[in-house]
């Protein structure tokens, strides 16, 4: 059987994350990573099962994959992760396209099962080509960095602790490590990721210290935290954060409230309430120059009224989030919410999350109108011919605003890299993104 393997990823930051460890299994293995899936001696499917258009992507994907597979006669199709571990029967009956599925508590062993299944690569010479090689984000200067696995929250809409299991913090020196490999291949920005981020090492204080010991890694620009739930312990977090003492961690605090109803919350076994809410996000823009907040909203969850979504709308104006996600609630199986009566109608979500769409855009609207004219600290993603996208601090990759820079109109991208860090002067505004023009120190 022959040795190279490609891998795609679905789903959140988590997933790619755990996709770095399955090549580091496969390369261990003496597997040589591929430039596509049609090149690919294996193709691995990363999956995910979160919500409903999660599995169809998957479903699709699989197919996608099947098609790659019979115009390579020899190639073997993997399914890896959620999907394949929640949906284990499903699989095996109604996805005979799949060589081998497996699920997410053997990343580690990939290259193991591979050899298991189909036999050692043809020629058995580990090699370390870059972290990335072989998977689907190439040359990107940001990665995600899983904190922990695992969830002991009981979200009455979340089906990941049953296939994802309790909490687990990993160690901080393994988690350095990574962090250490992944500069050396050019990664400039590391987002740690987790199901409960700010549960990492039972307490905020393990999060500050893991944070400082990333400090002393050469190279590494920006550390961002993502996943933070919206309890005391993130403002516990808030209020030991020094932006003084940790001037690589970004202002930006990504903290999902879900919901701004007291009822819906509470049957959503989620914590806080609106009030809660706006006090945690103004703690953090005290406490942090120019933090910008991005949270999420569920709606369509089972009983939720008219009444409710008016205390979704009350919560945009008195928080102003500058990035808010929107998802339609999704039955899941395994779930306390799974059999709740009274979902609202299709129609009526649909409504309720356009409606709040464009309530958060003409918010963002004033947002980008006060940014006007200002100079920020930007990291490079991207450069071609023409143009260039870069990223402020305040700014996610990849789900975030970004900054479109015309190097026609500069004639000069001055010899940058993705990765770098450059001032950028925004000059105008779309829907989301922005418009910018290089700075130099001349010019400041």
């Amino acid at each position: 059987m022959g040795r190279t393997f490609f891998i795609t990823t679905l789903g959140c930051p988590k997933n790619a994350a755990d996709s770095r460890q399955m090549r580091r299994s496969l390369l261990r293995e003496g597997y040589e990573p591929a430039e596509s899936p049609y090149e690919a001696d294996y193709h691995l499917i990363n999956s995910c099962s979160f919500i409903q258009s999660a599995r169809e992507e998957t479903i699709q994907t699989v197919l996608e994959g099947a098609d790659i597979k019979k115009e390579h006669s020899d190639q073997k199709l993997v399914l890896v992760g959620c999907f394949a571990q929640r949906y284990e029967a499903a699989v095996r009956e109604e996805l005979p396209e799949v060589d081998l599925s497996f699920g997410t508590g053997l990343y580690h062993r990939t290259g193991e099962l591979l050899s298991e299944k189909f036999g050692r690569p043809a020629i058995h010479d580990p090699l370390e080509p870059s972290v990335f090689s072989g998977m689907e984000f190439d040359g990107q200067p940001y990665a995600p960095v899983k904190l922990s696995e695992g969830c002991d929250r009981k979200c009455a809409f979340c089906a990941i602790p049953s296939f994802r299991g309790a909490f687990r913090s990993r160690e901080l020196a393994e988690i350095l490590q990574e962090i250490r490999d992944l500069t050396e291949e050019g990664v400039r920005e590391v987002c740690l990721v987790s199901q409960d981020t700010n549960a990492f090492g039972g307490s905020h204080q393990a999060i500050i210290d893991a944070i400082s010991a990333m400090h002393d890694i050469p190279d590494l620009h920006w550390i961002r935290l993502l996943y933070m739930y919206p309890d005391a312990r993130t403002r516990r977090f808030l209020e030991a954060w020094d932006p003084v003492q940790l001037p690589r961690l970004v202002p930006y605090l990504e903290s999902p409230v879900q919901h701004a109803s007291s009822r819906i919350l509470k049957a959503m076994n989620r914590a806080g309430d609106r009030q809660s809410f706006r006090d945690l996000f103004q703690l953090a823009r005290e406490k942090v120059p120019g933090l910008e907040i991005r949270t999420s909203l569920l709606l369509g969850f089972p009983g939720e009224k008219s009444e409710d979504i008016d205390e979704v709308h009350a919560f945009l104006d008195d928080c102003r989030p500058e990035k808010l996600a929107l998802f339609a609630y999704s039955p899941e199986e395994g779930t306390s919410g799974f059999s709740l009566p009274g979902m609202p109608a299709e129609e009526s979500i649909t409504d309720r999350i356009n409606d709040v769409r464009q309530h958060h855009l003409s918010i963002l609207k004033d947002i980008h109108l006060a940014r006007q004219d200002q100079i920020f600290e930007c990291m490079v993603d991207e450069i071609s011919e023409d143009g260039m996208v870069v990223r402020r601090k305040q700014d996610a990759p990849e789900v975030d605003e970004v900054i479109h820079i015309d190097l026609e109109t500069q004639n000069s991208d001055a010899g940058l890299e993705p990765g770098d860090l450059v001032k950028v002067k925004v000059t105008g505004f779309f829907e989301y993104d922005m418009a910018g023009e290089l700075v130099t120190e001349d010019d400041l």
